[in-house]
């Protein structure tokens, strides 16, 4: 059993084996717990015979229910939750065979693959195995919000019809809630279609910078909680909206009303005519909930960027990705862009752009780095590399050497991790084409790979494999959804890690 040391005299590299020692110790004690709880329940006799129950998902043992009393009474909590967790176990074990065995090595954390197992119930078991095979090259080389991510593409890749079929369930499901409000303000929930919270999103954005230039002093996030309450008024919104398209009218220029002459019948004509239209914000050809200008000048611009691979263009049905909502099916893509104004940019290849000599990042060398790295090159890296700091990987030299700004000599950092590799004694150089060789202060090395895996000082020096191609799902045939092409091969998983799916469209609405 594990004993406690004293660390009041380790360094800081000695607690840090020591730190992984312990790290250890507790997997394997999450693993012996639920080894024995499984043995508990597949063993369980009682005097009174009865029928036993399948807790877990397809392809799991039946099992004596009432176990699930015991050991709740012997652990003090409650039966609901010790037999979810019992349920669980059973799947994991008997529908994801590497992954149990990862983690009873102590190789990977017990909580994670429980989330994996409830993310794949669905499945039917022989498409649950073909998931625990395709995840299990990526299991130790990928932050946990990736792996979850590719995990929910993988469940989508292996049923899309399924997937579908949860998408249309999910939009019966949408609803706003306004609770009730305490020290002057609601909190507010709800489930919105994803093209309308994405159009919802850029609406804030947009009348939060109108509040900014008309003199609002508060935050962001002030504003665009301030601007959600002016949707509630339409015509509020639309003025703030005209205002800013149209030019501010000079206050000597217009005319008062009450300098006007009366109106008569015969005159009623050329005093509108005289007459300018104002509103309160002053701006020219507005009045009050009436739209003076082009529609489409009213409408927030959102930018979707959709990523679909060559074959899913080719053959017609597959997997795309869109950047904040995640894999979706090509029919789910449909829904998404249905009624939307839509303006197909040309395909950008990062690898076509030149180099500058300035510090200063131009926008087409970011847009390539950002398309290059989706995610931070930090080891184990999780955050979207959208709004990151761009490091120069060899750092720049004031001495007039050109070309130092390339999309080769950039990847994106948090700030906190761009401040350790600049001040810290964080070391990065270049490993292969669009890896990162990181070295710790602490002597740690980690080795991020262009498709953002990451293997540590026992994967560096042996050998590196980046993302692979997964097969198709079995039994499927390769058979095309509802409502696409007809041809019968299957398309590469969108949320595949490293796979060769460049932003083919990016739409903007």
């Amino acid at each position: 059993m594990f004993e406690l040391v004293d660390v009041s005299r380790m360094d800081a590299a000695a607690a840090l084996d020591l730190v992984e020692a312990a790290e250890r110790v507790r997997l394997l004690a999450d693993v012996q717990r639920a080894t024995a709880m499984l043995r508990v329940v597949r063993s369980y006799r009682h005097e009174v015979p009865a029928d036993k129950v399948r807790l877990g998902a397809d392809g799991t043992p039946l099992v004596d229910d009432f176990a699930c009393l015991e050991l709740a009474a012997a652990l003090r909590r409650e039966p609901v939750g010790v037999t979810a967790e019992v349920a669980e176990l059973l799947t994991l074990q008997a529908r994801h065979p590497q992954l149990w065995a990862q983690v009873c090595r102590a190789a990977f954390p017990l909580w994670r693959a429980r989330r994996i197992a409830r993310m794949a119930w669905e499945l039917p078991l022989e498409l649950a195995l073909w998931l625990d095979a395709s995840l299990a090259p990526f299991l130790t080389r990928l932050a946990p919000s990736r792996l979850f991510s590719f995990v929910e593409a993988l469940v989508v890749q292996a049923d899309p019809q399924a997937a579908n079929e949860r998408f249309v369930a999910a939009q019966r499901a949408r609803r706003v809630n306004v609770h009730p409000s305490q020290d002057g303000v609601c909190v507010l929930t709800g489930l919105l279609d994803a093209a309308d919270a994405i159009y919802l999103d850029a609406a804030l954005s947009q009348l939060s910078d109108i509040l900014a230039v008309t003199g609002s002093t508060e935050g962001s996030d002030v504003r665009r909680a301030m601007a959600l309450g002016i949707l509630a008024t339409p015509a509020r919104a639309l003025a703030m909206i005209q205002g800013s398209l149209q030019p501010t009218l000079d206050t000597e220029t217009v005319t008062s009303t009450r300098e006007l002459p009366p109106a008569t019948s015969d005159r009623k004509g050329e005093v509108a005519r005289q007459q300018p239209a104002r509103s309160p914000l002053h701006c020219a050809g507005h009045s009050c909930g009436t739209i003076t200008v082009d529609p489409e000048r009213l409408l927030p611009r959102a930018t979707l960027v959709v990523h679909l691979s060559e074959r899913t263009l080719d053959l017609g049905h597959g997997l795309a990705r869109a950047e904040g909502v995640g894999a979706v099916t090509l029919e789910q893509l449909q829904v998404l862009l249905h009624n939307r104004r839509i303006v197909i940019q040309p395909v950008f290849d990062p690898d076509g752009v030149v180099p500058v000599d300035c510090y200063e990042i131009p926008a087409r060398v970011r847009r390539a780095v950002l398309l290059r790295h989706p995610r931070e090159v930090w080891p184990y890296g999780g955050r979207s590399s959208a709004g990151l700091d761009l490091d120069h990987t060899r750092p720049y030299q004031w001495d007039g050497t050109p070309a130092q700004t390339a999309v080769d000599n950039l990847g994106p950092l948090a700030r906190k991790a761009h401040r350790a590799k600049t001040h810290a004694g964080w070391q990065v150089t270049r490993a292969g084409a669009g890896g990162f060789d990181w070295m710790s202060p602490l002597g740690r090395r980690y080795l991020v790979t262009a498709a953002g895996l990451t293997y540590a000082a026992d994967g560096v020096g042996g050998t590196v494999r980046d993302a692979q191609l997964l097969p198709d799902p079995p039994g499927r045939g390769g058979r095309s959804g509802r409502g696409v092409s007809p041809r019968r091969r299957k398309a590469r998983p969108a949320g595949q890690p490293g796979a060769n799916a460049r932003p083919r469209v990016r739409l903007r609405r």
